[in-house]
């Protein structure tokens, strides 16, 4: 428990609310959860027109954009203490998965790594401005990846030390545990079905997901709003839509609404091809909500997910085709739902972010040195 006051300011990029996803629910989930636990902890959204950095003691930033860093300087400057939830993926990993053609590839990939971090850290400032990654981890004082895995690459592609870096996993609510289909059953008319929620953009891959739907007799469902910035992405997605018939578009749904946690409960099988998870924070509230779980292979998903989820290869029409239909036949279990319960809740979410701010107010490197072997579930 915390004995002493610490206030904490929250800042991220400045349209990130514009376009809410998992980023936004880590940080409000975060917050609301470590008031909840400690009456001690203060935590206050940034509003840059009124809030004065002095009477902080920690700046918590939520990515390493471009943006963020002005004022993670300044913050520096007046003595708070500054955190990171960086938010990466280098996608070395994932091309050397892709393409599997052994140690020669991966040693030519890890130089060629090397060296762009290099140039991109070191040379160049115009480059350095735009991926400021490097300036980011330098003026932390801890780091809170969320995986292990992302933790190692940042530690070795930046050449941060590794005590710096102290891994927190993300959570859910543990109300999803409950979920019961009947509402989203009497509305629409849809039971046992495939369901993906999230952002519509080409990241999330989902014309794809709507290519290898073919042949499939069992109703997609598809629920979230499209990417801004993505307008044609959306409309060829709608298109191979209707061309398949059994797709339905049901558009966003706000998060934990009576309805968006019914559609969990009432589906069969959830699925999220997307080029990137780290680790899906739909997918994880679809799991505990009892669904089958059809995720991508790059990110950290093996890492939250483990034995519990059929993975696929986000650029193989076939291999996500053959996985869903799997994992349709597939009879539920409890097995994901367990182990989400006792690993990822924004209960324990916030108790290790919670012990990341003590220790630095404390200064104890000894234990923040600890931090990357202590948590993987």
């Amino acid at each position: 428990m915390v004995a002493e006051d610490i206030r904490v300011l929250y800042y991220t990029d400045p349209t990130a609310f514009q376009i809410f996803g998992g980023g936004e629910i880590h940080m409000l989930k975060t917050k609301e959860y470590l008031e909840k636990k400690n009456r001690h902890i203060t935590v206050k959204l940034f509003d840059i027109f009124k809030d004065k950095l002095v009477e902080y003691d920690i700046l918590h930033i939520f990515h390493m954009r471009p943006d963020c860093l002005s004022i993670c300087k300044l913050a520096r400057i007046k003595g708070l203490k500054i955190v990171l939830s960086p938010i990466y993926w280098s996608g070395v990993r994932d091309v050397l998965g892709a393409f599997k053609y052994g140690s020669v590839l991966e040693e030519i990939l890890s130089r060629a790594r090397i060296l762009y971090v290099n140039l991109k850290n070191y040379k160049y400032p115009t480059v350095r401005a735009l991926y400021p990654h490097k300036d980011f981890l330098d003026m932390s004082d801890i780091v809170l990846p969320n995986s292990e895995v992302e933790a190692t690459d940042l530690s070795r592609e930046f050449r941060i030390e590794s005590n710096k870096f102290f891994p927190v996993h993300l959570g859910v609510e543990q109300s999803f545990a409950d979920a019961k289909p009947d509402a989203f059953v009497k509305k629409y008319g849809l039971k046992d079905f495939v369901l993906y929620v999230g952002r519509i953009d080409e990241g999330k891959n989902i014309l794809t997901l709507l290519e290898a739907y073919e042949n499939i007799e069992v109703p997609l469902v598809i629920i979230g709003r499209y990417n801004y910035w993505e307008p044609q992405y959306f409309e060829k997605c709608k298109k191979v839509a209707e061309e398949r018939g059994n797709i339905h578009f049901l558009g966003f749904l706000p998060p934990e609404s009576e309805e968006l946690v019914s559609a969990y409960a009432a589906a069969k099988v959830f699925v999220l091809p997307s080029w990137l998870e780290i680790p899906g924070l739909a997918a994880l509230e679809a799991g505990l909500a009892g669904c089958n779980v059809v995720i991508t292979n790059r990110g950290s998903t093996t890492e939250y997910f483990k034995n519990h989820a059929l993975y696929v290869n986000p650029a193989s029409k076939e291999d996500i085709r053959q996985k869903i239909l799997k994992a349709f036949e597939k009879p539920k279990n409890d097995n994901l739902k367990e182990h989400i319960l006792n690993n990822y809740t924004w209960e324990k979410t916030a108790e290790r972010t919670l012990e990341a701010y003590s220790l630095i107010l404390s200064r104890d490197s000894k234990k923040i040195k600890s931090g990357l072997d202590s948590h993987a579930p």
